[in-house]
């Protein structure tokens, strides 16, 4: 048995595995370390099913990820969902709501594996093609015929989010709302994205564990950003990259080098080193 054995390391991907579309290779070299003493590395992202190809092109021993922030648990090596979450029907009024706005944004819905782009701006090409996406260009009414895990919501101007999310403030609806973003081609992008009532990476990891099998005191987490901090909070060791907000930094265990410096590799060296190993 490996020093890793029974543990899991939950890992976040945009600004903390890779920046920029580009992964470290000693994030890499650890990763393959890591479960070759027999841990477990998950991904748990706010990118849904279908957009990890990058990933999954360098890294080849993946376990079960949380996706769509919390939403879908899925396992990449046999290809099937294990747990699946839907925004509420009821709820989908807001995208039409937004769509009405008149403003510069850009709007995908994320259906399994399918993405249904509703509104076509210059930031959802960039999304989509930094994320290796496929989507079919679609009406509100025909998106309406499908099952959401989740709305993403792409700005090119912060007044527009700020428009966008004091609107959806004054509404009465049962999904949840996060800020999201990711550094494409060298610029922050700003997001805004719907999930189902209580969808969270912290949320969908407690069903990993139990999938997983993780043995009490090894679960290991990292991110970057806001939808990272309860999972950051859950787990037993954390860390975040150098540059994190110090709203979230404050609740890490650890805090890396920068994430284009191989932040992932660093956080692995720190809990070998806990193990009494290096």
């Amino acid at each position: 048995m490996g020093i890793f054995s029974g543990c899991l390391f939950a890992c976040d991907i945009d600004g903390t595995l890779l920046i920029n579309g580009v992964i470290n290779p000693r994030n890499i070299e650890k990763i393959e370390y890591f479960v070759s003493e027999g841990g477990c590395f998950s991904l748990s992202t706010g990118r849904t099913v279908g957009a990890v190809g990058p990933v999954l092109e360098k890294i080849k021993h993946i376990s079960p990820s949380i996706v769509s922030n919390g939403s879908m648990i899925y396992d990449y090596e046999n290809k099937r969902v294990l747990n699946e979450l839907f925004i509420d029907k009821s709820d989908y009024y807001i995208v039409k709501k937004v769509m009405d706005m008149g403003l510069d944004v850009g709007i995908e819905v994320h259906s399994g594996d399918r993405v249904l782009t509703l509104c076509r701006t210059a930031e959802t090409d960039i999304h989509q093609k930094y994320e290796w996406l496929e989507s079919t260009d679609i009406s509100f009414t025909q998106a309406e015929n499908y099952r959401w895990n989740k709305v993403v919501m792409l700005f090119s101007n912060i007044a527009d989010r700020d428009a966008v999310k004091e609107m959806i403030a004054k509404q009465r609806t049962s999904s949840d709302f996060i800020d999201t973003s990711a550094v494409i081609a060298g610029k922050k992008r700003n997001y805004y994205e719907q999930f189902p009532k209580g969808v969270s990476k912290a949320s969908a990891l407690d069903r990993l564990c139990e999938i997983l099998k993780v043995k009490k005191g090894c679960l290991f987490a990292m991110g970057d950003y806001y939808n990272d901090l309860e999972m950051i909070k859950k787990a037993d060791i954390s860390a975040v990259p150098f540059g994190t907000p110090d709203d979230i930094r404050q609740y890490a265990d650890y805090e890396t080098v920068r994430c284009e410096d191989g932040a992932v590799a660093d956080f692995i060296d720190y809990l070998a080193k806990k193990k009494g190993m290096i």
